[in-house]
């Protein structure tokens, strides 16, 4: 049904005026008369709730609350109300179940933080519910807060066995001591089950603090304790596989897991670690055509069908799942399909990423030693070696076991083909198969027991035989010429030692600290251009970001580096710095005065930012900047759409509220205009700000004279703090431009307003109200 539109603004606004003077029985009776134009509106639903629960009338306000839920299906405002009113009234089953529902409508709308707000409140409510308990474990795992899924994992090992459900609470304790490896609680909780003893029960959710992580490789390899029982445990074989198990739980976890059944869990005997989980996933996530294709190629993928999901995985990556995770996958499959080229492509870009660089290496040195490339495949499993050994060593050794890895790989073209032959048999055998943290282990403490004092010997020392250490005789050298001030003649030191060393990168930057040193500034940046250019090709990641941040630092403007930097900061999952360089190449753009290129740049980021589910400030922040060139182009409609995608992630955030009323009234969309408005009002008076309404009204109305909306409100404001001239002042301007816009009806509501307010020249609006209803 239609109504009048005018009685129905005039109802919403009476009503608002009268909730800003919590007047709420008035307000109530004014929400009701906007609800007989529209009986369907959400904005009059939900006040019209507000104000019943505000008068304690709780059935009536519960009433107005599911009608606004089946009206306004995809608002999860309307089912956090009536789990509210219901925990009120003790019906706990209730609260519960309309918190799932808000937090489901929550995930649709990707708003992590406030989908957990809602699971938190529904465990704490009940902290049994296995069902929530199991979504806040797999999102927390998402969102990489390893010790509140640990908790979770727990909570919900705790319930399994209450249920008399003791080998999945097993599998359950397993998930959160993979997440936790040194974790007291996890290893007693698994140690209970194991003996028969009974958990504590369930405690509420915790504040905040998958498969192998390095990090958790790191606790195993210092750690005194024996690991054999948890390693055996391991699906993963090596550290290929195991990356594998990673990027899987990383793409999992996009597709944000939303079956809340726990019987739909891992009943099939596969109880391990992702692939227990995966056949829980939908293939439609939102909609949206890129996880559609993502959950489809891991359906495929866990079903066995390899070729299908190597293609599937491809269509997912064009569409925009363009994340290392599924670069890895898909350079697995590949790699087992025998699609050797295809397979590198991929894996070259995961090896940046800090939990699949490892199991990269040595894929791709498996694939170079079956192409029959030796050099290549030296290379790259001493890069995955390096990775492997710098687990085994504490923080400030780094440096120093790195430095000697780069002598190994700067030496490796010096032997011939059968030595490095030998060295890729030797080192692929020792990163092999399910003991290979155990044999780091050994080999590092080896090693250090012959190692005296705080030096560091590599693992790689134990395979590498017949290495020179001329490159690092040459680097003495150098060193001691240039604290002589002699720049020329150490130049030519190091232009002799690339003879034997030429693939040394630190002997290059020697170079490039030699010639900035001496005032060739372009020369310098160019040869560390090359430099980090050479680090990215061979897939030393790391120390292409060092060098690239170097050049910037050197040359901040340099747009190239930038763009290379942002690729190898996503390629590491370091998402928050590369958004931050994407903001700051924007900024250089705009500087340039090249906005389209800003603009395009900062969608990119946005794309990032959505595809790896950051903060929200990030997104926030990112909106921002595009509603700011958009602001500056004078592309108004274009910002008011960047403004109101904010105002849906943080509908409270006063700047964009006032962004949004500023656009509309900018764009002469008063109706728009008069909904923002309304929001923002009523969200002042719920939060106590009310004070600040009319400063803000009369500011608006200079600003932009003669927009009904503006003189309308502001004159009910003055009305409500009893400033019965400045109200009828408004009143009477609204009128006039009501009249001069032709709208005949409106103005003699106008006029009728006033009069109730008896001004003190009634005759003439009476004379004036007689004229118009007479049609003269």
């Amino acid at each position: 049904m239609t109504g009048r539109e005018d009685l129905f603004e005039e109802s919403m606004r009476l009503g608002h005026s009268a909730a800003w003077e919590l007047q709420w029985d008035r307000a109530i009776e004014f929400y009701r008369k906007a609800l007989a134009e529209y009986p369907d509106n959400s904005n009059a639903l939900t006040s019209l709730g507000l104000a019943l629960f505000e008068t304690g009338r709780k059935d009536e306000a519960l009433t107005i609350y599911q009608q606004a839920m089946s009206f306004s299906t995809d608002d999860p405002i309307p089912a956090e109300k009536c789990s509210e009113i219901y925990e009120s009234m003790g019906d706990t089953r209730q609260a519960i179940e309309h918190r799932e529902a808000a937090a489901d409508l929550y995930v649709r709308q990707r708003n992590v933080d406030k989908a957990i707000e809602n699971w938190c409140h529904s465990a704490r409510l009940d902290p049994s519910n296995i069902a929530v308990r199991s979504r806040l474990a797999l999102t927390f795992e998402r969102l990489r807060r390893k010790k509140e899924a640990a908790h979770e994992y727990l909570s919900v090992a705790s319930i399994l066995q209450q249920n008399h459900k003791i080998e999945r609470a097993v599998e359950t304790a397993q998930m959160a001591l993979r997440l936790q490896p040194t974790d007291v609680e996890a290893r007693s909780a698994l140690r209970a089950l194991r003996e028969g003893m009974p958990l504590p029960p369930p405690s509420p959710p915790r504040g905040r603090t998958g498969p192998l992580r390095m990090t958790d490789a790191v606790a195993i390899l210092k750690s005194d304790a024996t690991h054999a029982t948890f390693e055996k445990e391991r699906e993963s074989d090596d550290p290929e596989l195991a990356a594998q198990d990673q990027a899987l739980t990383i793409l999992a976890a996009m597709l944000f897991e939303d079956s809340s059944d726990d019987e739909q869990g891992s009943s099939s005997g596969d109880s391990r670690g992702v692939t227990g989980r995966l056949g829980q996933l939908r293939d439609t996530i939102g909609g949206s055509k890129k996880y559609q294709l993502l959950g489809k190629a891991i359906d495929l993928q866990t079903r066995g069908n390899k070729r299908q999901a190597a293609k599937e995985f491809k269509r997912a990556i064009d569409s925009g799942i363009d994340h290392p995770a599924a670069h890895y996958n898909l350079g697995l499959l590949l790699k087992e399909l025998h699609d050797y080229d295809g397979a590198r492509q991929h894996l070259m870009v995961a090896v940046g990423h800090p939990e699949l660089a490892l199991g990269a290496n040595l894929a791709l040195c498996r694939i170079s030693r079956s192409k029959g490339n030796i050099y290549d495949a030296a290379r790259f499993v001493m890069q995955a070696l390096r990775l492997a050994d710098s687990l085994s060593v504490e923080e400030d050794q780094s440096t120093q076991l790195n430095k000697k890895y780069d002598e190994i790989l700067a030496t490796l073209s010096e032997g011939n083909e059968e030595v490095l032959l030998d060295l890729v048999e030797n080192t692929v055998n020792f990163l092999s198969g399910p003991e290979w943290i155990e044999r780091i282990k050994n080999a590092r403490g080896h090693l250090d027991e012959l190692e005296a004092g705080s030096s560091v010997r590599p693992i790689a020392d134990l395979m590498v035989e017949g290495r020179t250490d001329r490159v690092v005789n040459a680097l003495e050298r150098i060193e001691h010429l240039l604290s002589q001030g002699y720049h020329f003649s150490a130049m030519e030191e190091a232009l002799l030692a690339l003879e034997y060393g030429p693939y040394y990168m630190v002997l290059h930057e020697c170079m490039a600290d030699i010639l900035l040193q001496t005032g060739r500034r372009k020369i310098g940046i160019e040869k560390l251009q090359i430099i980090a250019e050479t680090y990215r090709v061979h897939g030393e990641t790391i120390a292409a970001t060092k060098t690239y941040n170097r050049i910037l630092k050197l040359s901040p403007v340099n747009i190239e580096a930038r763009e290379r930097l942002i690729t190898l900061l996503t390629q590491q999952d370091r998402i928050a710095e590369a958004l931050k360089e994407y903001i700051e190449l924007a900024k250089i753009y705009r500087q340039l005065a090249e906005i389209t290129a800003a603009r395009k740049t900062l969608a990119e980021a946005l794309q990032i930012a959505q595809l790896n589910a950051v903060e929200t400030e990030w997104l926030i922040t990112i909106l921002r900047e595009l509603a700011d060139i958009d602001i500056a182009r004078l592309d108004w409609r274009r910002a008011l759409l960047v403004y109101e995608q904010i105002r849906k992630i943080k509908p409270s955030d006063d700047e964009t509220q006032i962004q949004v009323i500023d656009l509309n009234l900018r764009l002469g969309k008063e109706d728009g205009a008069a909904e923002a408005l309304d929001h923002y009002l009523q969200q002042l008076v719920s939060t106590h700000h009310g004070a600040e309404i009319l400063p803000k009204l009369e500011e608006w109305t200079r600003e932009y004279p003669g927009k009904q909306v503006l003189h309308s409100r502001l004159a009910e404001a003055y009305k409500a703090v009893g400033r019965k001239a400045d109200a009828i002042a408004q009143y009477d301007a609204l009128g006039e431009i009501q009249l001069d816009a032709g709208q005949v009806r409106e103005a003699i509501r106008t006029i009728k307003t006033i009069l109730d307010m008896k001004p003190p020249d009634q005759e003439s609006y009476k004379e004036l109200l007689k004229n118009l209803e007479s049609g003269r």
